[in-house]
């Protein structure tokens, strides 16, 4: 399982860092987000929906603004238009 901690990072950095770690996963494997900014976790959510990646977990750390996403590249994944 591979892990990215885009904490500190404000959009579109999250996502241009998840969407090339991802790329570097192959189908079943399952890659761990940890950010810090709300408006990265919803841009992550939307681009995985899109790109054929399932969101199998998400946490949130209390009453703080980070969040833990787990993906899984799936078959249908397509990340060459993201």
């Amino acid at each position: 399982m591979a892990r990215v901690d885009v904490r500190g990072e404000i959009c579109p950095r999250p996502a241009l860092i998840v969407r090339q770690a991802l790329s570097d996963l192959d189908t079943g494997e399952t890659l761990v987000v940890r950010g810090d900014y709300p408006p990265a976790e919803e841009n992550l959510r939307r681009m995985c929906t899109t790109h054929g990646i399932d969101v199998t977990t998400a946490e949130t750390a209390g009453e703080s603004d980070e969040f833990e996403l787990e993906l899984r590249v799936t078959e249908m994944a397509s990340l060459s238009e993201a």
